[in-house]
């Protein structure tokens, strides 16, 4: 018997998990599938039969975003219009599971590319916090699951990703000067420039990614499954963030638009960007009941307080030369998660009589940020999430094949910021102040608030989808 996967994979190439992963139909910290090689290796380990597998993916964002304007003398907000934006990213896998002779040990291969992280793009009443961009990464990995007795397995992997970002934004270059020369003050076209004045709009387009070569893109991923009563197993595992390390560089190249009251010039350089992924935790317990079904009751944790901000920096001369700064903060203010899901599948015990299986899930998520820090390029409010599949096996026609498709659902009720951290007045503050960091407005431009504002309401919806195709090997 083999059990695939629908909405699964290890994580999205972004800060955040898939939302999907682990709390779809048929997958699992406890569910003998290939994409059980990252979720917990140990859960590949039971069985006999060995497989390929290979699946396509896909994830779209829709959203709906009402950014308000603020007038940094009155501080009266003024609401914009809603623009509504959808952001979809394809994925794929391929993996094989070998059971090695002598029924102790078992191997899976995997290459995978999950659904990237998308940004919101070409927006312009959004463009100081995002026109487009996003994570992804690519990954190759191998994983071994041991059966210490019956009842226990124990498994790790270990994977290699190359991890691609791309961050596509505006600087307004009259708010970084505050009230003095070139400031909010100075001239755009006959008038003040104030707050968001296309004419002192600034454009950086950033390409980095890690290099292909380096222990610092190797993941560790350890897992544990012990059945406490028959049929009831519990699976738990682990995953490192990437090298180990407290941050990841990725190099690569930054070009700058210059406003168009400094000439509109395009330069280019060179850009290094660090960031701090996360780590996370799976567990879940499958439980047999009446009826061949399976419960599913699974959690996960993530450690996404790591990251707070995209830390940018950019070299070149011409950068000098045009006042482009060495360093900025791309906020993304995460917090850490809890993923709670549960549900029932369909169970095959006979391959001939089998033929169709269906399951479902729902479940849980808490936020990823507080409400304050909610903004364009980060929408992760608590959310509620829905998953259904069906696997088909064609027992006349292709015996050794199973097809399966799955859907997922995650709605984020809509949040409404009228206290956002995202303020232009802590950087005129900061600035009047001469830059003194003991004060909290310097303290919020240091940690990258400083910026248009974020008040506004926000809507999204996920979905997400995976087509599989489990091919069996051997009798």
């Amino acid at each position: 018997m083999v059990i695939g996967c629908c909405l699964c994979g290890n994580a999205l190439a972004s800060p955040r998990s898939d939302p999907t992963s682990g709390r779809s139909v048929f997958t699992g910290a406890t569910v003998a599938t290939a994409t059980s090689i990252d979720l917990d290796p140990a859960a590949i380990g039971p069985g006999v039969t060995d497989y390929i597998y290979v699946a396509a993916t896909a994830v779209i964002d829709r959203y709906a975003v009402r950014l308000d304007s603020l007038d940094v003398n009155t501080g009266a907000i003024a609401p914009g219009d809603t623009i509504h934006d959808d952001e979809g990213s394809p994925g794929g896998m391929a993996a094989y599971v070998w059971h090695i002779p002598g029924d102790r040990a078992t191997l899976g291969f995997e290459a995978r590319s999950a659904p990237a992280e998308t940004f919101i793009a070409n927006r312009d009443a959004l463009a100081y916090h995002t026109l487009g961009g996003g994570q992804r990464t690519y990954r190759l990995g191998i994983g071994a699951s041991v059966r210490i007795v019956n009842e226990l397995y124990f498994g790790l992997s270990l994977n290699t990703d190359a991890t691609y970002l791309h961050l596509h934004y505006a600087r307004d270059s009259a708010l970084e000067n505050g009230r003095g020369a070139n400031g909010i003050a100075s001239d755009c076209g006959g008038a003040p420039c104030g707050i968001g004045n296309p004419l002192a709009q600034e454009h950086y387009d950033v390409n980095v990614r890690t290099s292909l070569l380096s222990t610092s893109n190797l993941v560790l991923n350890l897992g544990v499954m012990v059945e406490l009563a028959k049929d009831v197993w519990l699976g738990v595992s682990y995953h490192a963030p990437p090298g180990l390390e407290i941050q990841t560089e990725l190099t690569g190249t930054m070009d700058v638009l210059q406003a168009p009251r400094d000439g509109a010039n395009l330069l280019h350089g060179a850009s290094s960007v660090f960031i701090s992924q996360p780590a996370s935790a799976d567990a879940e317990l499958r439980a047999r009941l009446p009826a061949k079904l399976d419960l599913h009751v699974g959690a996960r944790w993530e450690d996404l307080s790591r990251l707070q901000a995209y830390d940018v920096r950019g070299f070149g001369s011409t950068f000098f030369a045009a006042n482009i700064p060495e360093w900025q903060l791309r906020v993304r203010g995460f917090h850490d998660p809890l993923s709670l899901w549960a549900g029932v599948e369909q169970v095959e015990l006979d391959q001939n009589d089998d033929w169709l299986r269906f399951g479902a899930r729902i479940g849980i998520e808490t936020s990823s940020l507080r409400d304050q820090e909610t903004s364009p390029l980060t929408i992760s409010p608590f959310s509620y999430t829905a998953d259904v599949g069906a696997q088909v096996r064609l027992k006349h026609v292709l015996p050794k094949a199973v097809f399966q498709l799955a859907y997922g659902l995650q709605y984020f009720p809509t949040v409404t910021v009228t206290d956002s951290s995202f303020d232009p007045r802590t950087r005129i503050d900061c600035i009047a102040s001469d830059y003194d960091y003991s004060t909290a407005a310097c303290t919020s431009v240091r940690n990258g608030y400083g910026i248009a504002t974020a008040d506004g309401r926000y809507d999204r919806l996920e979905h997400a989808i995976r087509i599989a195709l489990i091919y069996e090997i051997g009798p």
